[in-house]
């Protein structure tokens, strides 16, 4: 919802609608999943710059599960309709006692890393 909610013509005013009304349904128990580079990245298996709006405090006490994606760009860039193996890791749980007292910034920080850390380790990394 808050990803639809961006119109280019009234930019982040609308933006800001979504992030409101998307942390109202969290806080009644419904599940997002959200994408904090805005884009697919054209690097591979590289994430690009989290977006700090993705991640705004007015999402908190909520748990923040990072999930790392490996090979999925091989899906869009090969030209072809040929099956193609991805995959897909939800890391520990990020629990709202943990990251509190960060920043945006901080928590977009904190969150690529672990994603990072789980595409090297899982052989994603050039």
């Amino acid at each position: 919802a808050c990803m639809k909610a961006f119109d280019r013509q009234r930019g982040y005013q609308t933006v800001h609608a979504g992030i409101i009304n998307v942390t109202r349904e969290v806080k009644n128990g419904r599940n997002y999943l959200i994408f904090p580079e805005g884009t697919r990245s054209k690097q591979g298996n590289h994430p690009q710059e989290f977006k700090e709006e993705a991640l705004r405090q007015q999402l908190s006490e909520v748990s923040i599960i990072p999930v790392a994606l490996i090979d999925s760009y091989k899906s869009f860039d090969t030209g072809s309709a040929a099956p193609v193996t991805v995959q897909v890791h939800f890391l520990k749980p990020m629990e709202y006692e943990e990251y509190k007292d960060m920043k945006s910034t901080e928590i977009a920080a904190e969150v690529k890393r672990r994603i990072e850390e789980t595409i090297k380790a899982n052989g994603g990394w050039d």
